[in-house]
């Protein structure tokens, strides 16, 4: 949502680099400032906080006199910094009220329904094509969430947590395991995106392009509840060997033959999926599994979101170049894609599977058993 108003206000600059670093550059250190204010903070009130300067932060286009470049800057800076502050405690605070069993669920849920809710605000953004009912709205949806006076967490903040340091996570063999793919696909899909954005619709048209990105939408939307329902039942890490062996093949078709639509239809169901089992097992799911319980999960979280904030930067810094290749090198760069795409999968045959394996076995147990009863009331009606 932030990123819509910032390209509609203005729309009339071309430093959309500078201003997207400064975006993603004021999300990264404002997690880590947002760890260091949870430690003095309860929950509660951050979470508070972080609702109130949203709202306050939505209004400061407006109160913007000369459009200029500093003028962009400043408000990249305060979107970026109104939304990671409060993200650590927000999905730390998602992982100490869901367990191991639904986990993916609710986050495929919530997956779908933010994503459902940013779609119907940049086609009402779009219709409506004003600025100030555009903030409004924006303003709105971020004070839904001052029903964070109602949360229980009377249960999380009377508990004894354990501190758990930077550099206990990031000497935790499960955390880089699963951290060294995750920073691998959002390069990939950092660095390609421009080209790949870039030669659709220089070779198939503008039109082509907005439909390809329309499909990736819908599909990723709506494939959120099923990615989370499958993560609870096979495994985390089973979902996202898939996604990634899956997204290498699409890459690699399209690598053979990027002159062929079909491949490109393909690409962009597999790539919309791939999308929606990383956000939601990378995002929600797979460090709120390897945090221990009761421990300060916030230092999980906010170094798991670097890699895709990190890899949003980098995609700025090659932004001109990425954009000015040619476009005979889509074989290459798309092949090249593929490669470490696939190279993303050996770490984690390493990792280890953050669902207990109880649970597998319980519901592949549960799932024998009613297949059993189905076949037995068959022969018993025969």
């Amino acid at each position: 949502m932030s990123i819509s108003v910032i390209n509609d206000f203005f729309a009339g600059f071309n430093d959309e680099v500078i201003v997207m670093e400064s975006f993603y550059s004021a999300i990264i250190l404002s997690s880590f400032f947002g760890v260091l204010l949870s430690l003095k903070l309860k929950r509660r009130y951050l979470l508070l906080i972080w609702t109130i300067f949203g709202v306050i932060s939505s209004f400061f286009p407006l109160i913007i006199v000369i459009n200029s470049v500093e003028a962009l800057l400043f408000i990249s800076f305060w979107f970026g910094f109104s939304f990671g502050f409060g993200m650590p405690s927000c999905l730390s605070y998602y992982a100490d009220n869901t367990m191991f069993e639904n986990r993916g669920r609710a986050g495929g849920l919530i997956f779908f329904l933010a994503n459902l809710s940013a779609v119907i605000f940049i086609l009402f953004n779009f219709l409506v094509n004003n600025l100030i009912i555009a903030l409004i709205y924006m303003a709105i949806w971020r004070g839904l969430s001052l029903y964070v006076f109602k949360l229980p967490m009377q249960k999380i903040e009377t508990s004894k947590v354990k501190q758990v340091s930077f550099e206990m996570v990031l000497k935790s063999k499960p955390f880089l395991l699963y951290a060294i793919p995750w920073l691998m696909f959002s390069l990939v899909d950092s660095l390609e995106k421009v080209y790949l954005q870039s030669y659709i619709q220089i070779s198939f048209g503008g039109n082509f392009l907005e439909f390809n990105q329309l499909v990736e939408t819908i599909i990723g939307v709506f494939s959120a509840i099923f990615i989370g329902m499958v993560g609870d039942f096979i495994g985390r890490k089973r979902v996202i060997v898939y996604g990634f062996i899956s997204l290498g093949l699409a890459y690699s078709l399209i690598g053979l033959a990027p002159f062929l639509d079909v491949f490109w239809y393909l690409y962009s169901v597999i790539d919309s999926v791939a999308w929606g089992i990383f956000s939601i097992m990378f995002i929600l799911v797979i460090w709120g599994d390897l945090s221990p319980p009761e421990s300060f999960r916030e230092k999980y979280y906010v170094l798991g979101s670097v890699p895709f904030f990190f890899s949003k930067l980098i995609g700025g810094i090659f932004f001109p170049y990425t954009q000015a290749l040619p476009a005979e090198s889509a074989y290459a760069a798309f092949s090249l894609a593929a490669f470490f795409l696939f190279l993303a999968v050996v770490p984690l045959m390493y990792a280890p599977e953050t669902l207990p394996e109880k649970k597998i076995r319980e519901r592949e147990l549960k799932k024998y058993i009613e297949k059993a009863k189905k076949i037995k009331e068959k022969y018993v009606k025969e």
